[in-house]
C-alpha cells in the first residue's frame, strides 16, 4: 500500500487527506484544532486516523514551531504552546499505528512548490507566505534550508527597524519592528483600517479589503502599494545575505496578481533607487499550490525519509 494520510495542523483547524501514489487526494476533510493539551491534540489525529483505518501506510505531517523533522522532534509548537521539546513524531506514532514524519509548515510550502511547483528546477529561492504572520522557507541547492536549529525561514522575525529592536517589543505597536507586523496581510488589513479611519478592533478580512479594492477606493489601493513595497524591502534584505534566483509569494491574498504585481513594483523601486545594490533583481512569482501545500510539502518530506 502506498497511500498517505497527510495532515495540517493550524491554529483554527487541522486539515486532513488520504493521497495516493501520484498525490492525488482521495478524501479530505478538516475538524477543530484542540488548543487544550498535547493529550487533546493526539487525540483528534487519532480520530481521524480511525477514519481511514487500514487506507495507509504512512503519516505525513504539516506543523508549526521550531521541528527536527530527522528525529521527530518538536522543539516549539507555534500556536499550540503546550508542545515543547517533544518526541511529537514517536507519539503521533503510537496512535496512528504506522511511521509518521513532521515538519515545519513553512518548509513544507517550500517543498511542494520545489516537487512542481514555483520552485521547480530552481536552484535557490524562497516561499513567502503573507497570512496572520510571514510563514516561510528557503530553497539552497534544491532543498529546503532547515538551519543551524531547525529556525530557518521564520520570516517573521525578519527586523524591520535595528535600531529600535533592541528594546525588544514593548507593546503592540512595536510589532512593526518585525516583518510580520509590516508586511503580513494582517499588516495590510490593519493599515487599510487606520487609513479608512475604522475600529482597529472592527471585522476586517481579505474578501472584503478587495471588494473595496475592486470598488475603487483609494485606501485599499494605497494599502496594497504599502505592502508591496514591505513585502519588496524584506526581500531585498534576505536578497542580501542569500542571492536568491525566484521567491513565490502564497497566503489566501497571493491568489489576486494584484499582490505578486505590488511586490514586483516595489522591487522595482528599490533597485532603481539603491545604485550601489551588487546583487540581482530576483523573480517574484505566485505560488503554485494554495492551501493544500503544506498536505504536498509533507508528503514529499515522508516519502523522501522513506
Amino acid at each position: 500500500m502506498s497511500q498517505i494520510l497527510a495532515f495540517d495542523l493550524g491554529g483554527t483547524f487541522i486539515k486532513y487527506a488520504l493521497m495516493d501514489e501520484k498525490n492525488a487526494i482521495l478524501s479530505r476533510g478538516k475538524v477543530a484544532s484542540p488548543m487544550t493539551g498535547l493529550e487533546d491534540l493526539l487525540s483528534a489525529l487519532e480520530g481521524v486516523g480511525k477514519e481511514f483505518t487500514g487506507q495507509y501506510a504512512g503519516v505525513a505531517m504539516s506543523m508549526p514551531g521550531r521541528i527536527d523533522t530527522a528525529r521527530g522532534i518538536a522543539h516549539t509548537g507555534g500556536a499550540f504552546q503546550f508542545i515543547c521539546e517533544c518526541p511529537f513524531a514517536r507519539l503521533a506514532q503510537e496512535r496512528l499505528g504506522t511511521p509518521v514524519t513532521i515538519a515545519n509548515d513553512g518548509k513544507c510550502a517550500a517543498n511542494a512548490e520545489i516537487y512542481d511547483g514555483a520552485l521547480f528546477q530552481v536552484n535557490c529561492g524562497a516561499v513567502v507566505v503573507l497570512g496572520t504572520g510571514i510563514g516561510g522557507g528557503i530553497v539552497l541547492d534544491k532543498k529546503v534550508w532547515m538551519g543551524n536549529s531547525f529556525g530557518a525561514g521564520e520570516l517573521s522575525l525578519l527586523p524591520t527597524s535595528f535600531e529600535k529592536l533592541r528594546f525588544g517589543l514593548r507593546g503592540p505597536e512595536d510589532i512593526r519592528l518585525l516583518w510580520a507586523g509590516a508586511a503580513s496581510t494582517s499588516a495590510l488589513l490593519g493599515n487599510y483600517m487606520l487609513r479608512k479611519g475604522m475600529d482597529p478592533r472592527g471585522e476586517m478580512d481579505g474578501l472584503k479589503f478587495f471588494e473595496a479594492y475592486d470598488a475603487g477606493d483609494p485606501a485599499a489601493k494605497e494599502a496594497l502599494a504599502d505592502l508591496g513595497r514591505m513585502v519588496a524591502a524584506g526581500i531585498y534584505s534576505i536578497q542580501a545575505v542569500l542571492d536568491l534566483e525566484r521567491y513565490a509569494i502564497g497566503g489566501g491574498i497571493s491568489a489576486r496578481q494584484e499582490v505578486t504585481d505590488a511586490v514586483r513594483a516595489g522591487l522595482e523601486e528599490i533597485f532603481t533607487n539603491v545604485k550601489m545594490t551588487p546583487f540581482s533583481k530576483p523573480e517574484v512569482v505566485i505560488c503554485r499550490y494554495g492551501n493544500d501545500a503544506n498536505l504536498l510539502g509533507a508528503l514529499q518530506f515522508h516519502r523522501a525519509r522513506q
